[in-house]
């Protein structure tokens, strides 16, 4: 009986093709680089379905003679996405685990390049590549999941981060990016009364890949911005409850501190149309307190306009 094979032909031949470069005078000034990427690349075996090689097909080697030394890391990011695409995402489905564990290799390779323009537009390049896949693989979220969308969520921070930092300019979020992580950030919103201050302190937390990263205000800034698009999405009626419960609780607490808390969180609604009359309502009906920054958060909602 013949005896039959399985590997993952893609990836391994990938892998391959990075070490027959670095060996070769053609990945000359990019050696250590490679090293880090076929590193990285080695942790993702995972991701790839198994293939029957009974018929001893050989891996197809890339050949990178005609390719420009500078584009060498970026073609490797491409066939690294388009084999993630065919063997996983086809085949292990579009779960945030995997996700998580195939953008951070994306971001990893991105980072061996050294910080100008040309990794900036790579960073945005690797969020459009995300952005392609999403449209025919929306992220799928596990009821109770929460580590491995947050780690996914964390790395898109750290691509945008990345591509503003050295392109110079606000990255502007499309709308199917935003989508992706709605499901997220409404659980966050609906079980943390300081959402925002929770999903930083996570990420302050959390394992960072190996990579060197530091949170700071424009992460905070990207949460923001994701969180408050997750709002918005909620039905009206969960929308109402959640805010009658923040401005109660603004109502109840003591500590300024905390109240700010709150009143940040609530800020984000301060924008949503739907909202706005159900929360100056809601801030006509409350008593008032004898705690001045409280009250004048009630009267700033009882102003909101929404016309």
């Amino acid at each position: 009986m013949k005896k039959r094979y399985f590997n993952n032909l893609l990836h391994d031949s990938l892998i391959q093709s990075i070490q027959i470069l670095q060996k070769s005078k053609y990945g000359k000034g990019n050696k250590s680089k490679l090293t880090s990427i076929q590193s990285a690349l080695k942790l993702t075996n995972r991701l790839f379905a198994s293939t029957d090689n009974s018929d001893n097909t050989k891996h197809k080697i890339i050949n990178f003679r005609n390719i420009e030394q500078t584009e060498q890391i970026p073609k490797i990011l491409d066939e690294f996405a388009n084999n993630f695409e065919t063997q996983c995402l086809e085949k292990n489905g579009a779960s945030a685990k995997n996700y998580s564990l195939f953008s951070v290799t994306l971001l990893k390779i991105i980072k061996t390049l050294n910080a100008d323009k040309k990794r900036g537009l790579l960073s945005a390049h690797g969020i459009n590549i995300l952005n392609n896949m999403f449209v025919k693989y929306p992220v799928e979220y596990k009821k109770i999941e929460i580590r491995d969308p947050l780690r996914f969520f964390f790395v898109i921070i750290e691509l945008v981060i990345d591509a503003e930092r050295n392109l110079s300019k606000n990255y502007e979020f499309d709308i199917i990016l935003l989508r992706q992580i709605v499901p997220l950030m409404q659980r966050y919103y609906l079980k943390y009364d300081d959402a925002l201050l929770q999903i930083n302190n996570e990420f302050n937390k959390m394992s960072k890949f190996r990579l060197t990263v530091s949170i700071g205000e424009r992460h905070k800034e990207i949460v923001q911005i994701f969180l408050q698009y997750g709002i918005a999405q909620l039905p009206l009626e969960d929308k109402i409850s959640r805010a009658k419960n923040t401005l109660d609780k603004i109502i109840l607490e003591d500590s300024d501190s905390v109240v700010l808390e709150y009143y940040n969180l609530l800020k984000l609604c301060f924008n949503d149309k739907e909202l706005c009359p159900h929360l100056v309502k809601i801030a006509n009906t409350q008593n008032r307190t004898g705690r001045r920054f409280a009250n004048t958060i009630l009267d700033e909602v009882s102003k909101l306009q929404y016309s």
